[in-house]
């Protein structure tokens, strides 16, 4: 997945640019998983309502919000 692609699915919605994270593994591999920021906890919260089980190219998506304290653990310890 290309981050163009993200930002192209999240278009219609107040994120932040170039917030995007992909998930990786302990062996240093894309584990499937990802994250971004959006302006507010209420933009977040449309976002997932509406993008929930969409389709970013043939990827199925699964959205859940977390805290930002958890974005900023994304990957991390």
């Amino acid at each position: 997945m290309r981050y163009e692609e993200i930002a192209d699915f999240f278009r219609d919605h107040r994120y932040i640019e170039k917030s995007a994270i992909l998930g990786v593994g302990a062996d240093g591999r894309k584990n499937g998983f990802g994250s971004i920021l959006f302006e507010d906890p209420e933009t977040a919260q449309i976002a997932a309502k509406e993008l929930d089980g969409n389709y970013i190219g043939e990827r199925y998506v699964e959205i859940s919000v977390i805290s930002f304290g958890d974005y900023l653990r994304f990957n991390g310890p």
